[in-house]
């Protein structure tokens, strides 16, 4: 191992390395929006669920209504378990 000093990482106290704050929350709070994306496009699918998976949708149901969260149906479910899938998941 050397015997050289090593940089520890940045200074905090160091008044001249600060960063430049990100005007995006002033933005969004003075009404400045960024631009609209593309509307969402809805494409019909057709799935099979197995027994097992109408089960656990139902479990997850009722767990939500229980909570207070609301009452969804197996089609809103399914739609939030699209959106959180990603490649990893396989």
């Amino acid at each position: 191992m050397s015997n050289r000093k090593r940089s520890l990482g940045r200074d905090v106290f160091d008044k001249t390395s600060e960063r430049k704050e990100s005007g995006a929350l002033k933005k969004i709070l003075e009404g400045k929006r960024f631009k609209e994306t593309a509307a969402a496009k809805e494409v019909e699918v057709q799935i099979k669920l197995t027994p097992s998976n109408i089960k656990q949708l139902d479990a997850i149901r009722a767990q939500l209504e229980k909570n207070g969260k609301g009452r969804f149906t197996r089609n809103d479910l399914i739609r939030v378990a699209i959106t959180l899938l990603s490649a990893e998941d396989f």
